[in-house]
């Protein structure tokens, strides 16, 4: 028994109908958000044509993307659907729910229903904490949309622990071709809340950079911006990280309250950056997948969401003595 096939064992939880006008969720057009895991290529193509050719059937903009091969069977039996070949790397998440929801309004001013699959794969393991933190965001972004999604991630390559994650970040799981509740379901802000920090080895040397209770904003953006300095291949991304980083010191100052440090480490591959403060009753997980104020930048609460996109990894951890929030870029060769 692949790890895949053992962890969809669910405890007995009732059966929806797989797809059509019986299904609760789509009949009163709230989301859909559901999960496979498959063992084969060739269970992989069934699950994703039978998924997507309902869509068809039911008048929705149908949305695939999968990895080359996949794409192909898809393109030759249903033209109808857009598929789209996965990018690499994968966009952060911020991008992909802007993506997401700009598919969304189109298929909303047509009157239409969304429709997507995802084929899940990624590069490595700290690529895979973003995946599973990605998941509970969009739970919790689309939730009550006109938007049914399926996750479908490959027990030959998806590392034990993050389907662990996975199977309890959607409501629903596919087993056998039949849609079941997922027992062990947790809301999106339970979920992160519970995730542990991922360890950063390069935390493990001295820093290159560190200052405790930094006086003033101005001050610590000017000595960030000079430890910085080439530490990147390029100066766009030596800024980008910048500005991140500044980006969440000032939210440091302005919502957490001293004291405020920092520590940076730096490698000829990656850039670690820690800001933390003063402040312990902070529940913004779910913060920065998405404008804090939607479209309308000028009113502020950019701070996370400019930092994970501008990232690879935003990590948060909360104690009795703050908030520290991490910041991880790779350095490419």
């Amino acid at each position: 028994m692949t790890a895949g096939r053992h962890l969809l064992q669910p405890s007995p939880a009732p059966e929806l109908p797989v797809d059509g006008a019986l299904d609760p969720a789509v009949a009163d057009g709230g989301r859909v958000h559901r999960v496979a895991v498959v063992d084969t290529d060739d269970e992989l193509i069934a699950l994703a044509l039978g998924f997507l050719r309902a869509g068809l059937d039911q008048g929705d903009v149908v949305v695939a993307y999968l990895a080359p091969a996949a794409a192909g069977h898809v393109r030759a039996q249903l033209p109808e659907v857009d598929v789209r070949e996965l990018s690499v790397p994968t966009p952060r998440e911020p991008d992909a729910i802007a993506g997401h929801l700009q598919m969304l309004g189109d298929a909303q001013a047509e009157g239409r229903r969304l429709r997507v699959l995802g084929q899940v794969h990624e590069r490595d393991r700290r690529a895979w904490d973003e995946r599973v933190r990605g998941e509970a965001a969009h739970e919790h972004v689309f939730a009550g949309e006109p938007m049914t999604s399926l996750c479908v991630y490959d027990s030959r390559t998806t590392p034990l622990e993050a389907l662990e994650v996975v199977l309890v970040a959607h409501p629903e799981v596919v087993v056998g071709g039949r849609v079941h509740e997922s027992p062990g379901f947790r809301p999106p802000l339970d979920l992160l809340a519970s995730l542990p920090v991922p360890e950063e080895p390069l935390q493990a040397q001295a820093p290159v950079f560190a200052v405790d209770d930094a006086p003033s904003l101005p001050e610590l953006r000017h000595q960030l911006a000079a430890a910085l300095r080439g530490r990147f291949a390029g100066r766009d991304a030596e800024e980008d990280f910048h500005l991140a980083a500044s980006e969440i010191a000032a939210n440091a100052f302005r919502h957490g309250g001293r004291p405020v440090s920092v520590r940076l480490w730096a490698a000829p591959d990656r850039v670690v950056c820690t800001i933390s403060d003063g402040g312990s009753d902070y529940d913004g997980f779910l913060a920065g997948y998405r404008p804090a104020h939607g479209d309308d930048l000028s009113r502020g609460g950019m701070g996370l969401w400019l930092a994970r996109k501008l990232c690879d990894h935003v990590d948060l951890h909360r104690s009795a003595a703050g908030l520290t929030v991490r910041l991880t870029a790779a350095v490419p060769a």
